[in-house]
C-alpha cells in the first residue's frame, strides 16, 4: 500500500500543475473578454447590440465638426476642428442601423494586437499613416526617422503599447518594387515576419501595364505571407489603403469639400503629375485584390483625403499633409476593423507567438532619431 501511495504522488502534483496552467489560460481569456467588452465609456447598450458599420457605410463618409475641439496635447487646432463622422445610417424603423466609432482608442487597439509586429510598406504617405498611429498608441516619432529609412535602408521599429508590446515597423517601398532607394518587399518578408500589413503602392504615377504587374506581384507575396500565417496557426490580417490624389492649387482652400464628384472635377480640370488617374488604377487594383484570394479590408484613403483639400502643406506641396487628421482617420478605421474581425481565439495565438526575430526599437526614445548605438553596431541585424 506503501508504495502505491508513493507512486501516486507524483500523479497528484503533476494533476495540480495541470489545473494551474488551465486557471492561468481561462484568467488570460477573460482579461481580453473584459477589455474588449469596455470598449468605451460613451457607448450605450444600445449602441452595442448594433452591428458594426462596413465598409460600405464608412468610404460614405464626409468630414464633420468635432464635438470635442481638443488635441490629446490639450491644445485647440483649426486643423483639427473636423472628424471623418458617418451620416446618419437609418434602418426602416428610422433608427441607427450601425455602429462607428469617430474616434481612436488606444486601449482597444492594444488588446486587439497584444504581441503583434505591424508593417507598413509604402511611400511618405504610408509614412503619414505611421506617424500618426505611433502617438496614438503611446511612442513617440518624428519626420527625420522617414528620411533615415529610405537613406539606409533599414526599418524603424518603435515598441508601443506598454505591456502589450506592439511593435510597429515602417518600411519604405515607391513603387511595390526594390528599384532605388525602396527594399523588395521579398527582402523585407525575409527580414521580419509581420502579423498584420498595411499596404500601399505609393503616390507616384505608373503606366496601367506596369502598375497592374507590380500589384500582382505584391498580391502573390501577400497571399504568401498569409498561407505562411496559417501554418503556424495564426490569422493575420492585410489592409490596402487605396492612393489619395494630391490637390492643384491647395492653398486656395480654407476648409473641407464634402464632395467627391465636385473635387475630382477640379483636380481633372488642372491635370498635373497625373493625380486624375489614381481613381481609375485605385479601381484596377481593388478588382485584383477581390480576386486575388486574400483575406483582407481596405482603408479608402481617396474617398477621405480628396475632400481635406485646405489640409496640405504648402503651395510647392500639395500632395503631403499638414496635420494628422487624415492619417488619424484611416487609424481609426483601422481599428474598427480590427474590431470587427478579431476573435479572441485570434488575439490569444498571436499574444503567445515567439518571434524569430530582434523586435528591439531602434529609435531614440525621444522618437527623433535613430539609435545610432545600435544601428552602427557591427552585428545588427537590419544593417
Amino acid at each position: 500500500l506503501k508504495s502505491r501511495i508513493m507512486l501516486l504522488l507524483p500523479l497528484r502534483k503533476f494533476a495540480f500543475a495541470a489545473v494551474l496552467i488551465v486557471i492561468f489560460f481561462a484568467q488570460e481569456l477573460m482579461n481580453s473578454m473584459m477589455a474588449l467588452l469596455s470598449l468605451s465609456p460613451t457607448v450605450t447598450n444600445k449602441e452595442r447590440s448594433l452591428p458594426l458599420c462596413k465598409r460600405s457605410d464608412i468610404r460614405q463618409g464626409k468630414w464633420g465638426k468635432r464635438i470635442n475641439n481638443v488635441t490629446e496635447g490639450g491644445t485647440s487646432s483649426p486643423s483639427n476642428q473636423y472628424q471623418w463622422n458617418l451620416p446618419e445610417s437609418t434602418n426602416n424603423n428610422g433608427t441607427t442601423s450601425c455602429q462607428f466609432h469617430a474616434e481612436f482608442n488606444s486601449t482597444l487597439f492594444c488588446n486587439l494586437m497584444k504581441n503583434s509586429v505591424i508593417l507598413f510598406i509604402g511611400d511618405s504617405l504610408t509614412w503619414e499613416m505611421y506617424e500618426s498611429l505611433v502617438p496614438l498608441t503611446g511612442g513617440k516619432v518624428f519626420k527625420l526617422l522617414e528620411n533615415r529609412a529610405i537613406h539606409h535602408k533599414i526599418p524603424i521599429m518603435i515598441n508601443v503599447c506598454g505591456n502589450d508590446n506592439v511593435t510597429l515597423v515602417y518600411r519604405w517601398n515607391k513603387q511595390l518594387d526594390g528599384v532605388g532607394t525602396s527594399l523588395s518587399i521579398e527582402n523585407m518578408l525575409k527580414q521580419q515576419f509581420p502579423t498584420m500589413i498595411v499596404l500601399n503602392t505609393g503616390a507616384h504615377y505608373q503606366a496601367d501595364g506596369t502598375y497592374h504587374g507590380k500589384v500582382d506581384h505584391a498580391l502573390g507575396l501577400m497571399k504568401d505571407w498569409q498561407q505562411l500565417c496559417q501554418q503556424r496557426n495564426l490569422t493575420c490580417p492585410f489592409f490596402w489603403r487605396t492612393t489619395a490624389p494630391g490637390i492643384p492649387n491647395c492653398m486656395t482652400f480654407t476648409k473641407p469639400e464634402n464632395n467627391i464628384s465636385k473635387m475630382e472635377e477640379y483636380i481633372a480640370s488642372n491635370p498635373i503629375y497625373n493625380w486624375d488617374k489614381f481613381r481609375y488604377q485605385n479601381e484596377i487594383a481593388l478588382q485584383m485584390i477581390e480576386s486575388s484570394g486574400l483575406i483582407y479590408e481596405i482603408i479608402d484613403g481617396y474617398e477621405i483625403a480628396i475632400q481635406r483639400p485646405e489640409l496640405h502643406v504648402s503651395p510647392t506641396d500639395c500632395l503631403h499633409h499638414s496635420h494628422a487628421a487624415i492619417a488619424d482617420a484611416y487609424n481609426i478605421i483601422l481599428l474598427h476593423y480590427l474590431r470587427a474581425t478579431r476573435t479572441l481565439e485570434d488575439i490569444s495565438r498571436v499574444a503567445n507567438y515567439e518571434y524569430e526575430f530582434s523586435r528591439t526599437t531602434n529609435v531614440q526614445p525621444s522618437g527623433k532619431d535613430l539609435d545610432w548605438e545600435l544601428v552602427n553596431s557591427k552585428d545588427y541585424y537590419y544593417g
